[in-house]
Parts: C-alpha cells; structure tokens; sequence
C-alpha cells in the first residue's frame, strides 16, 4: 500500500476515484470538498438545497465523470454533523471507504482529511482514524490492500499532522508494506480566497 501526501488542488488530482466525506450541517460543504464543489459549478451544493443528499452518516452517493476535475469517479461519503464527529466515526468511515473501493476494484484514489483544520479533533488523531479504518476494511482481502496507491491532498499547514497520523497509524498496522510519502505539486498560481470561501489562504506553489 502507498500513501502520498500532497497539496494538489482538485485540477491537479489525477486520479482514478476521488472520495469526499461531507457533514450534515455545513451547507454549502466546507473543505477540500468544497473546493471540488465549486470546481463543480455548485453540483454538490445543488444536490444538497434540493434534498437529494443529505451527509447523514455513512451515507453514500456516486458520481460517475464528473467533468472539470481529473477523476473517472466520484464518490460522497456521509459523516453526520461535523459537532458529532468522533474517532470512531472516522474509524467506521475509512472502513466503508475500503469496502467501497473494493467493490468497485479502485486502486487509484484519492482520499482528502475531512474536517481538516475545522471542528474540535486533533489531525494526526483523524487521520490515524480513518486511515486504520481503511486498512481494517481489507481484513478480508489483503491481497487488494498490496496494490492500493492512494493520495491525500492538503493545504501545506496540515501537511505535518497528517504525516504523524500516518506514522502512528503504520506502526499501529504493524506492517512493513506501507510506504508512505511526500509528493511535491505545483499549483495554478490562483488565489484560492477569491475562489471558494473554505480556502482562506492562497494556496501554496510547494510542500
């Protein structure tokens, strides 16, 4: 299994799936996810104000060739309202994330931190989460687990949490096939304040 972080935006994210938790009570949808919604021209957002979707948690809803972003897939995960969010239910959210990825034979995802710097859990905790959760939902199938090449996107600030949960989480797993990394990614130079109101700060051009 590979895990790489990076700060690549949405245009940049090449992947083969891209899965995006979202909370109840964040309308529009705040974040990484977002940021893809307004790369969207609002579709997520839309989706929502018309009550076809809801972030109940756990809830799940696919959507095949976005457009405007580099992914085949795109899948939503529910978490419930963001003031609810636990360990626990990150936990059991990277579990489905990887029976959803098995199902669909995805080895190429992309996974953003939901929450990242919003709410009141520590990042490095989040991550180890959802991470164990998604190397538990290979219990079963390990051998899928092995060609697992999976990327999760971050603004620069968060870059080092991230890093720690994952250390935390690989010596949790107790298993040398996990390769962890830092990709480099260059942005478009946009100014991400002026764009979509989650992002605060202009994006970064380097880790």
């Amino acid at each position: 299994m590979k895990i790489k972080v990076s700060t690549a935006i949405p245009d940049l994210l090449v992947r083969e799936a891209l899965f995006l938790g979202f909370f109840s009570d964040e309308r529009p949808p705040r974040g990484y996810c977002g940021w893809v919604d307004w790369r969207l021209n609002g579709m997520i957002s839309s989706e929502i104000a018309q009550g076809r979707i809801a972030g109940n948690f756990l809830e799940k809803i696919a959507c095949p060739f976005p457009g405007r972003i580099p992914v085949s897939r795109l899948l939503l995960f529910g978490l419930g309202p963001i003031a609810e969010l636990t360990y626990d239910r990150l936990y059991n959210a990277g579990f489905e994330m990887a029976k959803t990825a098995g199902g669909m034979e995805a080895t190429d995802v992309g996974l953003p931190m939901p929450a990242a710097g919003r709410g009141h859990l520590q990042l490095a905790g989040m991550t180890e989460a959802l991470m164990t959760g998604f190397f538990d939902g290979y219990a079963r199938e390990p051998e899928r687990l092995v060609s697992m090449d999976l990327e999760i996107p971050a603004r620069p600030e968060h870059v080092s949490d991230i890093l720690r949960g994952l250390e935390r989480f690989r010596q949790r797993a107790g298993t040398a096939g996990i390769e962890i990394s830092e990709s480099e990614r260059v942005a478009d130079g946009t100014d991400a304040d002026s764009q979509e109101p989650s992002f605060r700060q202009p994006v970064e051009t380097t880790l």
